[in-house]
């Protein structure tokens, strides 16, 4: 198709002036990504700065309109340029879509091409002499000034209200959508790493099967929050032997099916096998960690007729984690659109999997409630475009809220709780057997007033302050963490006083320092039960 499509454009007739005679035949382009759902996409915008016409086409070239356009996602200028210079020749011959328009000029090529992203600049001029398209002088693109860069942008933005109104978004539900700006490479560089969104580092001491082990629990953790919940085993009392059933599995599955065997039928169009070979891609287990690659494999699951929903919400799952942690400093806002779109699809999905009554997955939960909730209060178009996201986060709070409830008039009708008298201690316990040796204060409050002890902590609880959720057979403690204006109860009934302080120091000093880190570390669940 490209060497017919080269052809065809370079026997296009071509000229300094437009076929007006009045302007001159210079093209402005730039690369946007278009938010609109359900059929979100990268596009190319090309404009004739003097006449203010403006085209767009849809990335990958021969996108159907009622598909999305997720395969696509260049992360640099070289990725990006052999679909932008097949898209710049498909405009043009086909005479910037006016070849079915009646009375048209014929089409014609272009004198000189413009955009003012340096590395795409370069990027597509070589792919363009690659290519073989001619004249020469033709394959190299310049840098745009200031002036033509606004023009773009008016005429886009006028452009784009069409588009609006067209996608059927009306009123101030089409202007809360902000117009797409355009995003460029020469500034940017995603993170080579991990897609991981607690990143740990590797010892170099450790032994090879230590790493793999390491690498397993870090593929099952980006499995298990991106797959849709069983509603049989979302009790958090099975989670740990759970996650041991499946590190056997899994380490088991790696002998049996090495990194050549997974990949040819991913190749092949399993879906499953796709999946799987995307997930080890993005962490680098038994074989060469390649981020870029995980995405291809991902969105193979995706796209594979033969995919189940439980697949395919897994995989948008996986990639709400690929988008989301892909730099060290700001994302682009693509990255977050993108993101947005994956999380809307996988909770749809989910939906269509299990009952009402069971919740979305974890990754869409932490994306909603430490990204897109922060963000919809200056970006309202967040929760008018992904609806199936907000409503499955809404309805998992509403879940929450009402288990809280329950709880809490369980804890009432057994008021038998202890906590430490010191101001600031935090430390808690369900049954008396469970108290242990407080180093913070000697005193501690009973019904009648506080008294000495020799270190026993026998607080009851008098009901004047919110505690967290507690609830065992054995008897539990805990102790409440605070990061960023919110409360995470730890509990154990086997780790003892001393650790569980030592851990809500070490995480509360570590918010303080690096607040987005925790944000994004610690899971939105209101509990962590520590076995």
């Amino acid at each position: 198709m490209t060497s017919e499509l080269v052809k065809a454009f370079n026997a296009l007739p071509r000229k300094e002036t437009a076929p007006s005679d009045e302007e001159l035949n210079e093209w402005h382009f730039d690369l946007r990504y278009m938010q609109l759902e359900p059929n979100p996409s990268h596009i190319i915008t090309l404009i004739q700065p003097q006449s203010q016409i403006i085209h767009i086409e849809r990335l990958p070239v021969g996108l159907p309109t009622n598909q999305s356009g997720i395969e696509y996602f260049p992360e640099s200028a070289k990725e990006a340029a052999p679909e932008v210079a097949k898209a710049f020749l498909h405009a043009f011959v086909n005479n910037i879509g006016q070849s079915t328009t009646t009375n048209a000029p014929p089409a014609f090529a272009p004198w000189k091409l413009t955009t003012e992203d340096k590395d795409l600049a370069s990027a597509v001029s070589d792919e363009l002499k690659r290519i073989g398209v001619r004249p020469l002088e033709l394959c190299t693109i310049t840098l745009s000034k200031t002036q033509t860069n606004r023009i773009m942008q008016k005429a886009f933005t006028r452009l784009f209200a069409n588009l609006k109104t067209a996608a059927g978004y009306t009123g101030t539900g089409s202007a809360a959508i902000t117009t797409p700006q355009p995003f460029t490479f020469w500034n940017f560089k995603p993170d080579p790493q991990e897609m991981s969104p607690r990143r740990r580092s590797q010892s170099t001491d450790e032994s090879d099967e230590v790493k793999r082990v390491n690498l397993a629990l870090r593929y099952i953790e980006t499995w298990t929050n991106s797959r849709p919940p069983d509603p049989s085993q979302v009790d958090s009392k099975s989670f740990m032997p759970q996650v041991k059933r499946e590190l056997e599995v899994l380490l088991k599955v790696l002998d049996k099916r090495p990194e050549g065997k997974v990949k040819a039928d991913a190749d092949a169009g399993d879906a499953d096998a796709a999946l799987d070979y995307g997930l080890r891609l993005s962490v680098g287990l038994c074989c060469t960690r390649d981020r870029p690659k995980s995405r291809v494999y991902f969105i193979k699951a995706i796209l594979s007729p033969g995919a189940s929903d439980k697949t395919k919400a897994t995989a948008h799952g996986a990639l709400i984690y690929w988008h989301l942690y892909s730099l060290r400093t700001d994302l682009q806002s693509r990255y977050v659109q993108a993101a947005c779109h994956h999380a809307n699809i996988a909770a749809r999905l989910c939906r269509m999997i299990n009952p009402p009554s069971t919740h979305v997955t974890p990754a869409i939960l932490e994306f909603m409630h430490h990204v897109l909730k922060r963000m919809a209060k200056n970006v309202p178009e967040l929760c008018l475009l992904y609806k199936d996201a907000v409503d499955g986060y809404k309805d998992r709070n509403k879940q929450v809220a009402e288990e809280r409830e329950k709880m809490q008039a369980k804890r009432l009708k057994n008021p038998q709780r202890y906590r430490c008298a010191a101001v600031g201690c935090g430390i808690e316990a369900d049954t008396g057997k469970m108290l242990s040796k407080c180093t913070t204060s000697l005193f501690f409050l009973r019904p009648s007033g506080p008294v000495l002890t020799t270190g026993e902590c026998s607080v009851i609880d008098d009901g004047t302050y919110d505690a967290g959720p507690m609830e065992s057979v054995g008897g539990v403690i805990q102790v409440p963490i605070t990061h960023n204006g919110s409360t995470v109860f730890v509990s154990s009934s086997t780790m003892d006083v001393k650790r569980l302080k030592e851990m809500k120091a070490m995480v509360e000093g570590w918010a303080q320092r690096f607040p987005l880190g925790v944000q994004m570390g610690l899971r939105w669940s209101l509990t962590l039960s520590v076995a």
